[in-house]
């Protein structure tokens, strides 16, 4: 029985990709890991790939796109395993194996059109329609066994909460807010946290109770109460001779956001230092030795979140 988790937040910047991609990397070590690329812009699966690889799959129509487009076209079928990588390190490049536990659906580009068809295709009546457009991910979950195969399943989402994040939150157990200690940030976490309890959640409980989805009919893999594992303070600015190593901006927020969630703060943030960027732009974690200019402070620090994280989604 597999753990899922979304890695989301409805802004972009703050760090969702590099959080997803060190975090399955990490768990892949011990664990059968299913990476889940649900963002059109497809950066986890390019990181993870490399251009040419991503390329050969994103031409011919093997990735989660797929599992989108086989609601709006009835003539394209619900995928099976051929959108999952096996391996995707060892086929990007064969000279390496580090991570044979770790498996990948990538996305493409064109998933962002196809959640705008999704959006205006009913299939059936209103309300099953709203139903099943939002749970196919878990379907296609149900479909590939990928709930028995894995032990851990993690989405990369988009910064948005329409129909694909809902996709994503209702196959979870948990999901996991990366936010950047700026006011903006801070305030729109309580916004999120809510949304997802008070409205999408509610919402596909709401569905299935009023299109009368019968017990043989909700998939096994859809999650009705998504849980928060913790909001993970991402590109903390650092400043060397204040007490707290932070810029003021930025220790004040993450002090805001610590009195006002408490242990469900992850520690400790992750900073903006050399060596993270670097390292995502060579397609290895920052504990490789192949990811350049990582500070043994960074392997380190990112190590220890990672292990925070695991220990929450249990």
């Amino acid at each position: 029985m597999s753990v899922r988790l979304s890695v989301i937040n409805f802004k972009g910047g703050v760090g969702k990709t590099t959080l997803a991609f060190h975090l399955g990397t990490y768990l892949a070590q011990e664990n059968r890991v299913l990476l889940v690329d649900v963002d059109h812009q497809s950066s986890l699966s390019i990181v993870i790939m490399g251009g040419p690889l991503w390329e050969s799959y994103a031409s011919t129509g093997r990735t989660s796109n797929r599992i989108f487009e086989s609601f709006c076209n009835r003539r394209i079928a619900m995928p099976r395993n051929e959108i999952i990588i096996n391996n995707p390190f060892h086929e990007k490049d064969q000279r390496y194996d580090f991570y044979p536990n770790l498996d990948l659906v990538p996305a493409q580009f064109e998933l962002d059109d196809t959640e705008i068809e999704l959006a205006s295709t009913t299939i059936g009546g209103p309300t099953v329609s709203e139903w099943e457009k939002r749970t196919l991910l878990a379907s296609w979950i149900d479909q590939v066994n990928a709930e028995d195969e894995y032990d851990y399943i993690i989405f990369d989402c988009p910064p948005a909460t329409k129909l694909v994040s809902q996709n994503a939150l209702a196959a979870s157990n948990y999901f996991l807010i990366p936010v950047i200690p700026d006011e903006m940030s801070s305030r729109g976490v309580t916004h999120f946290r809510n949304l997802v309890r008070n409205k999408i959640d509610a919402k596909l409980d709401f569905l299935k109770q009023s299109a009368g989805i019968s017990v043989q009919d909700i998939p096994r893999a859809y999650v009705p109460t998504t849980d928060l594992a913790g909001i993970a303070p991402f590109m903390a600015k650092p400043a060397g001779r204040a007490r707290s190593g932070l810029t003021d901006l930025h220790t004040r927020q993450l002090n805001i956001l610590r009195n006002q969630w408490g242990n469900d703060i992850i520690e400790p943030p992750i900073k903006h230092m050399s060596g993270v960027a670097e390292a995502m732009d060579t397609g290895w974690p920052v504990w490789k030795t192949y990811a350049k200019n990582a500070t043994p402070n960074v392997m380190q620090t990112m190590k220890r979140v990672c292990q925070e994280i695991k220990s929450r989604i249990v």
